[in-house]
């Protein structure tokens, strides 16, 4: 039996995954209208109106829409990526019906009432605010402007300050009306609900949905350069939170299952080598990770770590010397074993609730176009071997490739460059 279901409801894709015996359901709207879309001037637009979508519609008041799932049981949720923008929500069984219907009555019947957009936009500078006091968001963001400058991949999702004060009731709804009520979604319904039941709601509700397909955003233009880049926020806090990206490519390159091998050797559980080398042998960190961060036509390699300013030189010495062990011997076989296991036993893990398989089949559908089974990706990582990681990591470590983010006490560029010298010898 398939892992789910596609249908085609008043020409939006509908995947279903019934399971009887599951106490809740989950369902999930998606659309291409993450920041990668925004104009220069719409900067935050993507946030702003995904707050929106929450302040009333023709038939509700923003309070009574979150009664009406919470006085189910349920809860109401929405998230803004690069790419996509998603209102999701999860209700006991017995209520999915509702839910699909409210979720698409907030799509498509917004009304952006004056007074909420102003006050939305004093919650959402409050919001920007409070990533501004963390310095690990603002490494980050430091580090993304350096890697994709000049284009919407190296701005803040939720946008300024100055830009989300500036742009006007009407640059919100055109952006709505263009990128949300005009556009085709997917809809993804896992968990307590009939597949009849299911399809009729959505059949119902999805009428006036839009048809259009989405036109790709700007294609991402990296930095050509033989040296690695820096770019530092003087913060007065205890730590340097240090964010490293390297380019890698996008997530429909069949190179990303060696990449997160890789991922996962490096950093991303415990017994991983830099948490092994940085934190337990050596005490320079609390904290240290690695992941990937892919879109549909590039992608960033990313190491983050914060600690004490006078170990940055040596932390940044340790990191480089694991990317060219990496890349001059790759993993050995018990090593790529057991990061195959751990992969594969935390996606399977991740899939166990209804609201991750929800989110699972809606970026497969929304960025493949198809239903991706779970089998299929536990496949494609059992077939990577040591090789390809080596090949993988002799491909993206080189100093051209690298830019490094950081905030913290004192900070210069020149600081940075020095302490970081190890990555200019890869």
């Amino acid at each position: 039996m398939s892992y789910a279901i596609v249908e085609t409801m008043a020409g939006v894709p509908v995947v279903l995954r019934p399971r009887d015996e599951a106490p809740g359901v989950a369902v999930g709207l998606f659309y291409p209208a993450g920041s990668r879309y925004e104009e220069r001037t719409e900067h935050g637009a993507a946030h702003f109106v995904e707050h929106l979508l929450f302040k009333g519609t023709k038939n509700r008041s923003c309070k009574e829409i979150s009664r009406e799932v919470e006085g189910r049981g349920g809860d109401l949720n929405a998230f803004t990526g690069e790419e996509t923008l998603c209102l999701h929500g999860r209700v006991p069984a017995g209520h999915g019906a509702e839910l699909i219907s409210l979720l698409a009555e907030m799509a498509l019947e917004s009304t952006f009432p004056g007074d909420e957009v102003e006050r939305e936009r004093g919650v959402i500078t409050e919001e920007i605010r409070m990533m501004d006091d963390q310095p690990a968001v603002v490494a980050g963001e430091a580090l993304n402007a350096l890697l994709w400058p000049e284009q919407a991949l190296g701005r803040p999702i939720a946008g300024t300050i100055s830009s989300v004060g500036g742009i006007p009731r009407n640059g919100l709804v055109g952006y709505w009306q263009r990128r949300i009520k005009g556009v085709r979604p997917v809809l993804v319904i896992p968990g307590g609900i009939s597949a009849q039941e299911a399809v009729r709601t959505a059949k119902k509700v999805l009428a006036r949905s839009g048809r259009l397909k989405s036109k790709d955003p700007a294609k991402a233009k990296r930095v050509v350069s033989r040296a690695f880049r820096v770019a530092v926020v003087d913060k007065p806090v205890a730590q340097v939170n240090l964010a490293i990206g390297i380019y890698a490519f996008g997530r429909q390159d069949p190179r990303r299952h060696a990449l997160r091998m890789l991922s996962v050797i490096l950093g991303e559980a415990m017994s991983s080598r830099l948490f092994q080398r940085l934190r337990e042998e050596q005490g320079l960190v609390y904290s240290v990770s690695s992941g990937a961060h892919l879109q549909r036509d590039d992608g960033v390699f990313y190491i983050s770590a914060g600690l004490e300013p006078g170990n940055l030189t040596k932390a940044v010495d340790l990191i480089a010397e694991e990317l060219r062990q990496l890349a001059a011997k790759g993993p050995a076989a018990a090593e790529l074993k057991r990061a195959k296991d751990y992969a594969t036993g935390q996606f399977a893990l991740g899939l166990e609730g209804t609201t991750q398989q929800m989110f699972w089949l809606g970026d497969a559908m929304l960025t493949r176009g198809r239903v991706v089974e779970p089998k299929e990706a536990i496949e494609k990582l059992a077939t990577v071997d040591a090789q390809a990681v080596q090949k993988v990591a002799r491909e993206i470590f080189q100093p051209g490739r690298i830019g490094l983010g950081a905030a913290g006490p004192g900070l210069t560029p020149a600081m940075l460059t020095r302490a970081a010298g190890a990555l200019g010898k890869l």
